[in-house]
């Protein structure tokens, strides 16, 4: 989302309490044998399938950690233009989620060592060793990646782009549904 004065915001919609379900996650329910953990108790498969983490995709149970997994899936997207673990099925995804590394480009489209350093970091298959597990956000915050980033001014801060609303409602910088998907009938 973007705020009113041009900050960018992400959001958690609920999805995983309120019971809506990807159809596609659906597909992977008898897929893995069900483990499981003390820490983490909800049980549910739910989610956007590129962006589960393994605990859930495993039926392990999850915490706060998925949201450090997601946040890992998308800066990994945001600095290298696709999601980490890609798949033409849902069960095959959800083994590359569980099974794989992400792999990262080299040499001249290799992304600084501390964005990859942070990214692996979000992306341990282990929820309690990934970041942010054990120290929450301000772990997240102290790490070498935002060095000489100022949280506390960082809302302060002009934005590049202030969207210029007609009201709350007022969704005029996106498309409408029916002009982004186009289907041509030859």
């Amino acid at each position: 989302l973007i705020t009113a004065i041009g900050h960018i915001k992400l959001t958690d919609f609920g999805l995983s309490k309120i019971g809506l379900m990807n159809r596609a996650t659906l597909l992977c329910e008898n897929y893995m044998d069900i483990a499981d953990t003390q820490q983490f108790t909800d049980k549910q498969l739910c989610g956007t399938p590129e962006y589960i983490a393994p605990e859930v995709i495993l039926r392990q149970g999850y915490g706060k950690p998925v949201d450090w997994w997601a946040l890992g899936v998308i800066l990994y997207e945001f600095l290298i233009g696709i999601v980490p673990f890609m798949a033409d099925t849902p069960e095959h995804l959800f083994a590359k989620i569980v099974n794989e590394e992400a792999e990262f480009p080299e040499e001249e489209e290799a992304l600084p060592t501390e964005a990859e350093f942070l990214i692996k970091r979000l992306l341990e298959k282990d929820p309690v060793e990934r970041l942010g597990s054990a120290g929450g956000a301000q772990q997240l915050m102290n790490d070498p990646f935002f060095a000489g980033l100022n949280f506390k001014s960082l809302l302060r801060q002009k934005a590049e782009f202030v969207p210029q609303l007609e009201g709350e409602e007022d969704t005029s910088y996106f498309d409408a549904r029916t002009d982004r998907f186009v289907i041509f009938i030859f």
